[in-house]
């Protein structure tokens, strides 16, 4: 098994970013659901004067956003673990991929991370090895309970799935593979 960080491809693409940016707004992607008071967030184009069209996928905040294409052929595979929220754009439509499957999945004794001082909350993972569980396998996409803001996480499938259907925008690090210890 595999398991991918996603990431966006910022060279080749421009990206989506909140009209009015506040750090309370970064804050608020965590893994809890948003759907009930959702208002849909005013975005822009975060460099227009490059030229560069927006992909498939693009993210903020650690927040993916989806057009049409990437949310036709993603979700099937990911929708019991995200809300789809929409965002207010002018050019087209975007959803926004609040991904609310948040697992303890991380293998503490096989990862390498430093903690906060006097806590035993973790403050960065230099090195993610994972359980191989169920709830990994269940997942396409996730966050993890020592990252709940951080960047998400999809397996194989997900990344299989963007590529046959030539989605753009997506970057994938490797940071897992459970046939390499």
């Amino acid at each position: 098994m595999k398991i991918w960080k996603l990431n966006f491809n910022v060279e080749e693409y421009d990206s989506l970013v909140p009209v009015k940016y506040s750090l309370d707004e970064s804050q608020i992607f965590d893994g809890r659901k948003k759907k009930g008071h959702w208002t849909p967030m005013p975005v822009k184009r975060m460099e227009p004067e490059t030229g560069l069209d927006l992909g498939d996928a693009t993210g903020f905040m650690d927040f993916p956003a989806f057009n049409q294409k990437a949310l036709n052929a993603l979700e099937p595979l990911i929708r019991d673990s995200v809300e789809v929220l929409p965002l207010a754009f002018k050019e087209k439509p975007y959803w926004g991929i609040n991904v609310v499957s948040v697992l303890d999945v991380l293998d503490y004794s096989k990862s390498i991370y430093r903690i906060f001082p006097n806590t035993n909350k973790i403050a960065i993972v230099e090195k993610y090895a994972f359980r191989n569980c169920a709830e990994l396998k269940n997942h396409n996409i996730f966050k993890i309970v020592d990252e709940p803001r951080g960047r998400s996480f999809v397996s194989e499938k997900f990344k299989n799935a963007v590529e046959q259907n030539n989605l753009t925008g997506f970057l994938f690090e490797l940071v897992w593979d459970s046939d390499i210890t």
